[in-house]
Formats: structure tokens, sequence, C-alpha cells
């Protein structure tokens, strides 16, 4: 199950051409997994208007299902980017995010993060719905910072550090750990959490690769190779990959039980890697489906 907002990204190119495309983090990671054929649905809030069906038709495509109360919403959320002449994009954002209860089974594996998890009613919903899962369940974390929409540094590294609190794995990007933590080392990052009672933590670097710790130790995996056409949706894509790989390999249940192998949670960040490679080969966020990821 992913927990998060929908919205729809408007984007004005310098030409003054417009495109449309659904976005938001958790529902780009939503698609990545549904992509690569795990069974998914989407706890979200979109409105009855012409962005919600686009959102709806595009969960669809990749086959994952929009839980009962995701809809009804006043209206459905949008990023407006306007791209200049140089190709630099500036945002306004337009949402509001509230959350029906959330419903659930036991899932093998919870996902949340950005948007979602700051702004309220629906972050502290989030939060009390994370606390109720069984202790079998697998929660994931992408904090997914959007500076333009925090309310301060420190309100938005308390919230952050209480959901990862919860959370078995938690990654976030370069860009997220110095907003979050301007002069602090990468290692003290992770450390921090670490403290939290995170079972992995990972720092992705772009180009770079990541940095993976776990268990008391600290290690680099290098990216793979790619031609870089944007990199629009590449950190969900290491999500859904991360996730997908921890389903697959078993390190979901080991982790989940504590007493994971750090051989197979590299594996399971080397293809989070391979998938965000894929991403940023392609135009805009588009995720690879298994073939691709495993061809």
């Amino acid at each position: 199950m992913v927990i998060g907002e929908s919205l729809v990204d408007i984007v004005d190119g310098p030409q003054g051409n417009r495109t449309c495309h659904p976005g938001g983090s958790p529902l780009n990671v939503a698609v990545g997994l549904g992509r690569l054929d795990v069974s998914t649905e989407l706890a979200t809030r979109i409105g009855d208007d012409p962005h919600g069906e686009l959102i709806r038709r595009h969960l669809t495509d990749a086959g994952v299902t929009l839980q009962a109360g995701s809809r009804g919403a006043d209206r459905t959320a949008t990023a407006h980017a306007s791209i200049g002449a140089d190709g630099s994009a500036t945002y306004e954002f337009d949402i509001a995010w509230d959350l029906s209860e959330v419903h659930f089974e036991a899932p093998r594996v919870v996902h949340t993060g950005s948007l979602a998890t700051l702004l309220e009613p629906g972050a502290s919903r989030i939060e009390e719905a994370l606390r109720r899962l069984p202790d079998s369940t697998l929660i994931t974390f992408d904090p997914n910072i959007r500076p333009a929409l925090a309310t301060s540094r420190e309100t938005t590294r308390t919230r952050v550090e209480d959901i990862a609190a919860l959370a078995h794995i938690v990654k976030m990007s370069n860009e997220d750990a110095a907003w979050l933590y301007p002069d602090t080392e990468p290692r003290a990052i992770a450390e921090r959490y670490a403290s939290r009672g995170a079972q992995l933590f990972v720092l992705t670097r772009a180009e770079n690769g990541c940095m993976v710790a776990s268990h008391n130790t600290l290690r680099y995996l290098q990216a793979e190779p790619a031609t870089v056409v944007d990199t629009i949706g590449a950190g969900d894509a290491f999500m859904s990959g991360l996730i997908y790989e921890a389903i697959r390999s078993g390190a979901a249940r080991q982790l989940t039980a504590r007493e994971s192998e750090e051989e197979l949670l590299d594996v399971c960040v080397q293809t989070a890697l391979r998938s965000a490679a894929i991403t940023v080969s392609r135009a805009g966020a588009n995720p690879p489906n298994r073939h691709d990821l495993n061809g």
C-alpha cells in the first residue's frame, strides 16, 4: 500500500505550450510498483474533475487500485511549473491535503512520504495509520522535501524524524539532507536515523550513486551508467525498485524481524539504482516495468 498525495503537473513551456501529466511522489512510487507487477493500492485524495480522471486512468493503466474514499475532494491538487528559456523551472502548488481514514488488512509493505506527511490534517492521519500497522508490515519512507511548502526547517525536521522513527527503510536525497541538516556530514545524518530505529538508511547522490547505512556500517554504491534525458521521477523510481526487490528477495521479511543481511540489502539498493538509471534515460516520470528491470 502507498499512502500520499496525487497531483497533476501543469507545465508551461518557454514557447507557450502547455502539457499536463499525473505526478506526486507517492503516486509515482505506486505506479512504479504496479509496473513491476507488485499488487499495489494507493490511498490518496483526488477530485471528481478532469485532473482526477487523468490520475485515475494513469493508475488503472499501471494496474494500481485506488482505495475507496480517495475520490471526492473539492479539486485535484496541481503543481504549476513555468519553464524559462534556460530550462529552469519555477513551481506553484495548489494542494489541500486531507485524507479519509485509511483501510488496510495487514499489507506486506506500506510506503509514504512527501507532502502527505507534512501537510495537515492529512499528515497526522498518516502517522495514526502507521502506528496501527502490525509488526510484520514493512514501512518505507521518503520525505521528498518541498521547501516552498514547508512551514519551517525545525518543524519539518521534527515531523520527518517522527515518521522515520516508525519506518524500517528511510530514503532521502542529497537535496533533502542538505535542507534538513545544513552543514551536517552524511555519516552523522545516517547515524541520527539509525539511532531512531531505521534498519536501512539510503542517501541518494544523483550520478554518484548512493550511500547505504545499516547495521552500524556505511558503504557507497555506484550509479549505473545511463544517458540522461531528464531526472524527473528518478527518486521515485529508485524507491519503487527498492521496495520491489525487498519483497522479491525476502529482505522485507528480514527487515521487520530485524535480522537482515547487508549483502541482501545491497542487492535491493542495486536494483533501485538500476530502476533510477532506466528512468533518467527516458523523458518524464516513466519508471520501468519488470521486463525492463530484469531483462
